[in-house]
């Protein structure tokens, strides 16, 4: 049975599928706000929605699950109005240099991000929910809304932290096009196995760091959509303090760089667009005794007439301006595509 739900603009709420799972869910707390993610919100139920950086315009979210609705039908428009910087590809080519000169003195790896806005208004957000489930099942596929905060949708490949039994991290960067060959016949260059390699060796050195003993997969390669990425997996036994080890976790130099502080400030004092949530982390929070968080990538923010795609790319000394614009090209069509589906789709005929 689909409860049909009608949301106003207004509400806070999360709906959210996890990776290769059948059934979506509806996420409302009793009194329709949020509450701040602290250590204690990981001993509830609810949602997580955490930014790249916390500050009083983006707070760390938690949605406690009063409401927690299986496979639900709703309506909603974002009616959201925030002014978003989109880079040009000149401007994205200056930034890239600067990037790329700051990685020859101070960084091992930085990540340079850009916004490209698509002019369109969103009509109802469950018909591109429903699509971005159907073109991306093996990704976390979500659809969250704060109020006063905003509204953000996107398909993530990328797992934080998974405890269920076993706990499970992952190391994922490099990115090439998806040609179609077999995973085991693809063959990567010199720049992205460093760029997966650094990645690696941060979570590994936290795990060790903090005295957990591990396992990991060799790199392997994974599909996103219509790129491919390297990819480490790490297991280890579950553990109590969850939130300590995210926020050693967060944010990864897949999606920030390396040394991690100087290379935040770095981003924070160079790139001319706030990240808000984009390459922040979220996901369910003991839900069933089962908690999985997954880093704000593929994603975009809904405004009341267009779309905001957040999309970035990891630079390293030998980077290229603009290879590195064509990666952040190629990854724009993750959903770019998407949008042009739905929105052309026939509910949307006049």
């Amino acid at each position: 049975m689909s409860y049909q739900i009608n949301i106003a603009p207004s509400s806070t709420f999360a709906l959210y599928r996890l990776p290769n799972a059948k059934d979506h869910f509806f996420v409302q707390q009793k009194d329709g706000g949020y509450s701040d993610l602290s250590s204690a919100s990981f001993e509830k139920e609810g949602f997580a929605f955490h930014p790249f950086q916390i500050t009083t315009d983006c707070p760390a979210i938690f949605i406690k699950s009063d409401r927690r609705i299986p496979n639900a039908v709703v309506s909603f428009q974002s009616n959201h109005r925030t002014k978003v910087v989109e880079s040009d590809k000149w401007n994205y080519l200056q930034q890239a240099e600067e990037f790329i000169h700051a990685t020859k003195t101070n960084f091992k790896k930085i990540i340079l991000s850009r916004i490209k806005t698509i002019d369109i208004q969103a009509g109802n957000l469950f018909f591109l929910f429903e699509e971005l489930k159907k073109a991306h099942p093996s990704a976390f596929v979500y659809l969250v809304n704060v109020t006063g905060v905003g509204c953000w949708i996107g398909a993530t490949p990328e797992q934080l932290f998974s405890q269920n039994g076993v706990a499970e991290t992952m190391a994922l960067a490099g990115t090439q096009r998806d040609l179609g060959l077999p995973l085991d016949n693809v063959v990567w260059g010199e720049k992205e196995i460093e760029e997966h390699a650094i990645v690696e060796r941060y979570f590994q050195s936290i795990l060790k760091d903090q005295k957990i003993d591990f396992s990991k997969s060799l790199p392997h390669t994974i599909r996103a959509g219509n790129v491919l990425h390297l990819c480490t997996n790490f297991q280890f036994q579950p553990i109590q303090q969850l939130y300590q080890l995210i926020e050693k976790f967060h944010p990864s130099p897949a999606v920030c760089g390396m040394p991690k502080k100087t290379a935040k400030q770095f981003i924070q004092a160079n790139e001319p667009h706030n990240r808000a949530y984009y390459c922040g982390f979220l996901g369910p929070v003991n839900v069933n005794n089962k908690t999985d968080l997954f880093v704000n990538l593929r994603c975009m923010q809904v405004l009341e007439n267009r779309f905001a795609l957040y999309i970035g790319g990891g630079i390293l000394s030998d980077s290229n301006p603009e290879k590195e614009w064509q990666e952040t090209e190629m990854k724009a069509k993750t959903l770019s595509d998407v949008i042009e589906k739905v929105y052309l789709a026939e509910q949307f005929a006049v």
